[in-house]
């Protein structure tokens, strides 16, 4: 059978794909009913505290907020910790950049670690060797929805008295030892950005089971204003942005707070997000089964005491194993050309570890060195110097199927059974991916 990229038939029309989010009437009711209400903001507007009391209950957590992104959840949560200039905060190598700017964002300063090759998750054991005086908090996350490994990492953490901060924006729902993520550590910061499994267009939720930190998060996710909790009783639905008093603020905050239509919308999602996780589960776990039959093949690997989200479902290559004489990145980009061309939705995600952007190079910050400048400028630069093998590993020999537009949990399991046919169709084939990759 010929392969699509080499003149061959594609096996399945790309217009089958189902693009995300799926928008329902229910959706568009939810969205209806606040702009019939006509309160569209607000720290205490009823749209965000009805999804913000939800989303905390079905993750285990006292309490959320919700934000404008995933990014700004995960400042607050850095920013309710006190954590500022010349604090550390280790985060993994292999992450989106908002890992490492939420950090910055707050004045303080990333420090990476390499992950594991088999998961993509921070690696417990890399932890103690880039701990330093400096050094306030962990944030480890759970990339492309399963979660990092927990138990030693919080042990870790209580072993040299640091904070953790989850950064689970692409793990709605995911469990680590049968409970959902968010609350293992002080506070975490989800996503509702539109290719998230949870989608609001934008913005964010931060959880937390500590009193004094939703206080504190709540400040610097307004102004750093003097709000308390106690405030809510004199909310007012006549008078939506009419305080009861005057607003002083106590230190550095911005306006972080989500709105009324990306609350509802949410919120009406979120109703359907079970359901869906679990055929997202079910597909993936459907999909492993076909790849790993393939020589040099291997599917996400997913830790017994996990479940995973699969926001993201990223499939490593072997050309080793897999008998092909090609090196690893070769092989990568073949077989994503093949896949493209057979109908299938494949990206890449990330190219490099974090480390090596132009931003931690150079270590300009916000302009003069900020705030960087205010740590052990050597020390830090033989940190973005160093190699994080495992991370350059993950990124050269493996690829991620579905895309931001067309994920899997919004894919039919007849369409996850076409990747797997798509996949086979090309690895049959893959004497041919040399062809391939030359054009």
């Amino acid at each position: 059978m010929t392969l699509a990229a080499l003149g061959g038939s594609a096996l399945f029309d790309k217009t089958r794909h189902t693009k995300w989010p799926v928008v329902t009437d229910a959706d568009k009711r939810a969205v209806m009913d606040v702009l019939d209400r006509a309160i569209l903001s607000g720290s205490d507007a009823p749209a965000a505290r009805a999804f913000q009391d939800e989303f905390a209950r079905l993750h285990g957590a006292k309490f959320a907020l919700l934000t404008h992104s995933g990014t700004s959840a995960l400042q607050v949560a850095v920013g309710a910790l006190g954590i500022g200039e010349g604090d550390e905060v280790i985060v993994p190598a292999y992450s989106f950049v908002a890992t490492a700017l939420a950090v910055i964002s707050q004045g303080a300063i990333p420090v990476f670690v390499d992950v594991l090759p088999e998961t993509g998750n921070m690696d417990p054991s890399k932890i103690e060797a880039a701990i330093s005086s400096r050094t306030k908090a962990i944030m480890p996350v759970h990339v492309h929805g399963c979660p990092a490994d927990l138990g030693p990492i919080c042990a870790i953490a209580k072993k040299h008295n640091l904070f953790v901060i989850e950064d689970a924006a692409q793990a709605h729902l995911a469990t680590y030892e049968g409970k959902p993520v968010g609350t293992f550590g002080s506070g975490a910061g989800f996503s509702l950005q539109s290719s998230k499994n949870l989608s609001a267009g934008e913005g964010g939720l931060y959880v937390t089971n500590d009193e004094a930190l939703l206080e504190r998060a709540n400040r610097v996710r307004n102004f750093a204003q003097n709000l308390v909790r106690a405030d809510s009783a004199h909310y007012n639905l006549d008078r939506p942005l009419d305080g009861h008093k005057a607003l002083v603020s106590m230190g550095v905050g911005s306006m972080y707070r989500g709105n009324e239509m990306m609350a509802a919308f949410g919120h009406s999602q979120f109703k359907r997000l079970p359901e869906l996780t679990a055929r997202a589960q079910a597909n993936g776990e459907r999909l492993a089964k076909a790849l790993n039959d393939l020589p040099g093949v291997s599917a996400p690997v997913i830790p017994s005491n996990r479940t995973s989200a699969f926001h993201k479902y990223r499939v490593w290559v072997d050309a080793h194993v897999a008998g092909v004489d090609l090196s690893p990145t070769a092989l990568r980009d073949a077989t994503i050309n093949a896949l493209r061309a057979e109908g299938c939705e494949v990206v890449m995600w990330q190219s490099e570890p974090l480390s090596s952007f132009p931003l931690f190079q150079e270590m300009k910050g916000y302009g003069k060195g900020f705030p960087f400048s205010a740590s052990d400028t050597e020390r830090l630069r033989t940190n973005y110097t160093a190699s994080y093998p495992n991370t350059v590993k993950l990124l050269d020999s493996s690829l991620v199927l579905f895309s931001q537009t067309c994920p899997l949990i919004a894919q039919t399991a007849e369409t996850v059974d076409l990747y797997a046919e798509a996949f086979r169709k090309v690895w049959n084939e893959r004497k041919h991916l040399a062809e391939v990759a030359r054009g």
